[in-house]
């Protein structure tokens, strides 16, 4: 039996609602505030209860319209025990700008910025005492798409650090737990980040097989006046021509990689730019595949001649030059992440019509974790089109600053720098609105500019009184 159950409020929770509320309670708040975390207080979205029945599957369905499907004997507690008691859910949504603002929330994943459909918070405890998902099983969220029909990913709240805190995909959320070798240089930890498995020993959550990655060439060697001499045509290197997945068959390269194969050879550059005499590089004595050699050097062959023009010296035809070719790979991120997806489909595929006849209305995802989740998409922006943006604060100490988007739904806050706001890695030339909130005799003031963004200080002025109730129409325009 599926129990479809909708939020239960007690006699105590409708009190304190009463006296706490939100976004779905308006009214009768002209109250005074003294700082910006009474305000979030009692402008942040409601938390809906929920009570479920222990061994029976369960569906919710929360205010904003997100379903959650949750199988039968879903939870444990820390100790891997399971609870006896019912199990009291907790859900809030976040769907509008306004409710992203007074929670505090932003959408950005490391350094790069996310366009959202939508957050919620889940949690579950029994008797007082928190809950987690058993291990390989899932719930299921349904958000509801609001028209938009862009492909999102799911993704969960993590704690960096003790003041960071950030979006992690879903499918890259075991690279958060992977352990850095002892070993490890000083040098390798300051370059350390997500995705870079040669530092981590990773645990995969799913079998790892060849078809989950792309193989391409890479140079592991060579004259050092490649790094400059361009090719014809281009603004590119030959190390640079090596390096692009696109022009090599990834099948060649894969058989390199598998092989274990280097070819370094050696060859001149004739006055027309062009690689000649090619030959094996046996450099201390190195012996190399032949089948290797022969697919380097065709390869090399196959690349546009060199602007001798480019190169601030002159380019003998007598020169001996070398470059190394070996194999190497990348994980596919679309491939992993439809394996990972398939791990937890028997969640997915079970509950969608169990959730509502109109599915496709949703973006359903199984989540393996609770606490905040994010639906939300990567917003691809070149890094020659990123700037930091800076907001010069004159007004108070205590104030909130964020921006939001013409172009997409996404809101960010800003690192306080010498008394400055800034938001890093920013695209140049974004049309943007630049929020401010802060206070003025017991009331919320705020300012709302719009501008594009620029490497130039942007000052925010403007600032008008409101009440609480004022204050959160004003904002809700936004969306």
């Amino acid at each position: 039996m599926i129990r479809t159950i909708k939020p239960f409020f007690g006699i105590f929770i409708t009190i304190l609602l009463f006296y706490n509320c939100s976004s779905d309670n308006l009214k009768n708040r002209n109250i005074p505030i003294n700082s910006l975390g009474e305000m979030d207080s009692i402008l942040s979205p409601n938390i809906e209860n929920f009570e479920i029945v222990i061994g029976e599957e369960t569906i919710l369905k929360g205010k904003k319209g997100t379903s959650i499907y949750i199988p039968a004997n879903t939870f444990q507690f820390k100790d891997g025990t399971e609870p006896k008691e019912p199990i009291n859910i907790e859900i809030k949504e976040c769907y509008s700008l306004s409710s992203m603002i007074f929670e505090n929330l932003q959408t950005i994943s490391g350094d790069r910025i996310l366009e959202t459909n939508g957050m919620i918070y889940i949690n579950a405890e029994a008797n007082g005492r928190k809950l987690s998902i058993k291990n390989n099983k899932a719930i299921v969220i349904g958000f509801p798409k609001n028209d938009l029909e862009k492909e999102m990913d799911l993704f969960y709240d993590f704690q960096v650090n003790d003041s960071t805190k950030t979006w992690v995909p879903d499918y890259k959320m075991f690279e958060t737990t992977a352990i850095i070798p002892e070993e490890t240089t000083e040098n390798e930890l300051d370059s350390l980040g997500i995705g870079e498995e040669a530092l981590y020993e990773v645990e995969y959550p799913i079998e790892m097989t060849e078809d989950l990655y792309d193989y391409r060439f890479w140079n592991s060697g060579g004259t050092g006046t490649f790094y400059y001499l361009k090719l014809k045509g281009s603004d590119e290197t030959i190390l640079d021509f090596i390096n692009t997945p696109s022009n090599i068959d990834s099948a060649i390269a894969h058989k390199f990689y598998k092989n274990n194969w280097s070819a370094n050879l050696e060859f001149n550059i004739d006055k027309n730019g062009v690689m000649r005499n090619f030959r094996p590089n046996n450099f201390l004595g190195t012996k190399y595949n032949s089948e290797a050699l022969k697919i380097a050097e065709d390869f090399l062959k196959s690349a546009p001649v060199f602007d001798l023009d480019s190169y601030d010296e002159q380019i003998r035809n007598d020169w001996d030059f070398s470059l190394s070719i070996s194999g190497t790979r990348t994980l596919n991120q679309n491939r992993f992440k439809k394996r990972f997806r398939e791990k937890y489909s028997k969640y997915t595929n079970s509950s969608i019509q169990k959730i509502d006849p109109s599915a496709l209305e949703y973006y359903m995802f199984a989540a393996t974790e609770m606490g905040w989740i994010n639906c939300d998409i990567f917003w691809d922006i070149a890094e020659d089109e990123k700037t930091d943006f800076v907001v010069d604060n004159k007004q108070s100490a205590d104030m909130k600053i964020q921006i939001i988007f013409k172009d997409i739904k996404s809101i960010l806050s800003g690192t306080l720098e010498n008394g400055k706001l800034v938001f890093k890695n920013v695209p140049l030339g974004k049309e943007i609105k630049v929020i401010g909130i802060s206070f003025a005799n017991g009331k919320p003031t705020l300012a709302v500019a719009e501008t594009i963004i620029n490497e130039k200080p942007f000052e925010l002025s403007g600032f008008k009184e409101f009440t609480l109730d004022e204050l959160e129409v004003e904002l809700n325009k936004l969306n």
